[in-house]
């Protein structure tokens, strides 16, 4: 039985088609108009910071380098195709790798956040403070802007490492949630909005790419809208999450696909801007809005096709491992290992996809592994599973977890795990056996207990 989060994929599902949607309809000028202007306000105060946070809940630090090398190979690889077919379209892009063009500045950021990754696991408080610093007072540095995507790397860096740290508990909470706190809380999250929609806020405040030398702002007046917009991303963030059950839907697959759909809409979005940027000057913006939804909702369920998902992991993947091959420094120790299948009970791993930040890798599925529950095991941030405060240990039973396994000629254990040691607990006739613990037994001496971290 699968333990994937399907919250986390419903999500994503809702993010990406508001990302689709978006930016269908930036397209039409519409931060002027109070019809497509609410919407867009709405959009763009928390679509992306939801996301990064999501990222940040399955950002590891295992296959470190490739998991970066992945997301410049993507860059790399959008960018040239993003040109050329803007150019065929008659558009005047800019040709600049130093300067993530349009969307795919996720692409480059996300692999700035994952090289970060090691030290927020190993200084999580300091991480998560210098964070929230650079967040609200990376905006006083000139230096900062659209180059190397750094502005907007600084800007949503703290709702990554929060997700890292929190995020998990974040999402259990806003599911248990009453339904007068959800309303209470999504109430507060459109007066967020609100507050910005009405106030006519620069929306440029809402992309989080720019210094605040650009709005001729002082530094309090700078910090304290960096502060605003993030507190009305994190509502909505917990207004989105606090109304989605833990359901597997198409909704569930749109999110499990949303690399695709990401990568791939910008070029839907460019194909059709020659008809949107004339549209309201032909159309009601009201029928404008409608069109942009109705078109939204369905690329975004078309680039969903599994297919096209597949198809870029196996590209970056393919590509990532060839330019790895010559360092093998670089590559992950348990690669040829994991290789090694095919013995009943063997457990193949969850090898996530670099990219894909919902699905953990080197996590088992629930039924596979040890009932680490059943034995009174809780998990300890950097440590690993240890004996809940006052679980009494059964006769004969193992005392723990965290030491290797004795050399055995077996290929376990894998690196990032620690494997039960051999030599099970026997009984003794006039003993009584704790239940389940003979079949549980059997598993030990051949399955090793991922202490590196828990699929959703």
């Amino acid at each position: 039985m699968s333990t994937r989060n399907y919250r986390i994929d419903r999500a994503k599902g809702i993010l990406i088609f508001l990302v689709v949607l978006g930016h269908l309809l930036a397209r039409t000028s519409p931060w002027e108009s109070p019809i497509l202007g609410a919407p867009m306000y709405f959009i763009y105060m928390f679509h992306m910071p939801a996301f990064v946070f999501l990222a940040g809940i399955t950002a590891k630090s295992n296959k470190l380098a490739e998991r970066v090398l992945t997301y410049f190979v993507l860059l790399a690889t959008v960018l040239p195709l993003m040109w050329g077919w803007m150019w065929l379209f008659g558009l005047n892009p800019d040709y600049d790798f130093l300067r993530p063009f349009w969307y795919t500045w996720f692409l480059l950021s996300m692999a700035w956040w994952m090289i970060t990754v090691p030290f927020i696991e190993r200084f999580p408080r300091t991480m998560l403070v210098a964070s929230i610093v650079a967040g609200l007072f990376g905006g006083i540095l000139p230096i900062l802007d659209t180059e190397l995507s750094a502005a907007r790397t600084l800007a949503f860096w703290p709702f990554f490492v929060i997700g890292k740290l929190y995020g998990k508990q974040i999402i259990d909470w806003a599911g248990s949630l009453a339904i007068w706190q959800k309303l209470c809380l999504s109430a507060a999250a459109l007066a967020a909005v609100g507050y910005f929609y009405l106030d006519e806020v620069d929306h440029n405040w809402l992309y989080g790419s720019l210094n605040f030398a650009h709005f001729a702002v002082s530094v309090p007046e700078g910090v304290g809208l960096r502060l605003i917009v993030d507190i009305g991303a994190v509502l909505l963030t917990l207004a989105l999450l606090s109304w989605l059950s833990n359901t597997k839907d198409t909704l569930a697959k749109i999110g499990k696909n949303s690399l695709a759909v990401y990568i791939l809409h910008g070029f839907v979005v460019r194909g059709l801007q020659p008809v949107l940027d004339d549209s309201r000057n032909v159309l009601h913006d009201a029928v404008v809005l409608l069109i942009c939804v109705a078109l939204a909702v369905a690329w975004t369920g078309l680039l969903a096709w599994s297919p096209f998902e597949r198809a870029l992991r196996w590209w970056s993947s393919t590509v990532t491992g060839f330019l790895l091959k010559p360092f093998p420094f670089l590559r992950p120790e348990d690669s040829d290992r994991r290789g090694r299948r095919g013995r009943r009970g063997d457990v193949e791993a969850h090898a996530a996809y670099p990219g894909d930040t919902h699905h953990p890798g080197n996590a088992y599925s629930e039924g596979d592994g040890p009932d680490r529950q059943g034995l009174g095991l809780q998990p300890l941030p950097g440590v690993g599973y240890q004996h809940s405060p006052g679980y009494e240990q059964q006769p004969g039973q193992q005392q723990s977890f965290a030491s290797p396994a004795p050399a055995t000629g077996d290929p376990f254990p894998l690196p990032g795990s620690h494997e039960v040691p051999q030599n099970n607990a026997t009984y003794e006739p006039t003993q009584e056996v704790p239940a389940g613990a003979a079949q549980r037994a059997v598993r030990y001496r051949r399955l090793p207990v991922y202490l590196s971290g828990d699929d959703h």
